[in-house]
């Protein structure tokens, strides 16, 4: 049996399911600290460019890659030391709760017609 649906069924079904299962029980508390994670996010990020294979970089001011999205797994990475540089702004049981998110929302806002399946971790280089 095949279901049919729109593709803003598709949207509202992946908006309302895109977070963990784990940090589900905290959605409420993200949009507390949403405009920190954006200021301190956009702090950090001085340019961004595109690389052959279909991956964008944001990077900080001295060249090193902060985020990279990776077209063709639709894949966002964050470097770890973003959470330390957080940690001077947010507390850190926030920052592990609600980062991912975080990440997609900032990419989101910069590149919309990205499409973006998953957010995680990564050690840049």
């Amino acid at each position: 049996m095949k279901i049919i649906i729109t593709e803003e069924q598709l949207n509202l079904i992946n908006e309302e399911y895109r977070r963990d299962r784990f940090d589900a029980e905290y959605a409420d508390e993200y949009p507390k600290y949403k405009k920190l994670f954006m200021k301190a996010i956009s702090k950090d990020v001085k340019s961004w460019g595109e690389w052959a294979g279909g991956s964008t970089y944001l990077m900080s001011e001295n060249g090193d890659p902060l985020f990279v999205y990776r077209k063709p797994s639709k894949t966002v990475y964050y470097d770890y030391s973003i959470d330390e540089e957080l940690e001077d702004f947010i507390p850190p049981h926030i920052i592990s709760r609600h980062l991912k998110n975080a990440v997609y929302d900032y990419f989101k806002a910069l590149f919309p017609d990205f499409e973006i399946k998953e957010v995680s971790g990564a050690n840049i280089v």
